[in-house]
């Protein structure tokens, strides 16, 4: 049952947010590591979860499971690692922990990775169309020195300078 908890709390956890994240896994690789590296030391056994620190700990979705997959039990106030507990969760809890840690950070070099790669297609787009663009003006330049060119644009209307409204068609009956 501790293999359960331990497997859903890291689970749990996966779905944190990164700051809360970090934090939580810090946290808990410190109180686990300290039990695996003093593991007859009762003083790393016991966690008060009024003390603000292991309660900001708690409060993220998971931990508690990952504590309880290690072995902790409530007693009270208090999650304590009994005594005759092994201490063989403990470290699958701190190893399942860190792999979690690591995948995370795989995860974010590649969604990275692929920002970087998206950004620099869409550069590529642009300085492509930037291209077709300067194609365009100078195609457009080398026209107007031909003999008989006249000008598309608006300023003009059958070759000859727009004058008035009514060369536009403002300013005329249309019966409306």
């Amino acid at each position: 049952m501790a293999a359960t908890k331990l497997t859903v709390g890291i689970s749990m956890l996966a779905d944190a947010r990164e700051g809360e994240f970090a934090s939580a896994q810090g946290t808990l690789v410190k109180v686990l590591g300290n039990i695996h590296s003093n593991p007859s030391e009762p003083k790393y056994r016991k966690l008060r979860q009024s003390n603000q620190k292991i309660a900001e700990l708690l409060a993220t979705r998971g931990v508690r499971a990952v504590l309880q997959g290690a072995g902790f039990v409530q007693e009270g106030e208090f999650l304590v690692l009994p005594e005759d507990a092994p201490i063989e969760p403990v470290t699958a809890a701190i190893a399942a922990l860190e792999a979690q840690a690591t995948e995370r950070t795989v995860a974010a070099g590649a969604a990275k990775a692929a920002e970087a790669a998206k950004k620099k297609e869409q550069e590529k787009e642009n300085e492509d169309e930037r291209k077709r663009m300067r194609l365009g003006i100078t195609d457009d330049a080398a026209a107007r020195k031909e003999p008989g060119w006249t000008a598309k644009a608006a300023g003009v209307k059958g070759g000859r300078a727009i004058t008035g409204c009514s060369d536009i068609g403002v300013g005329t009956n249309s019966g409306g």
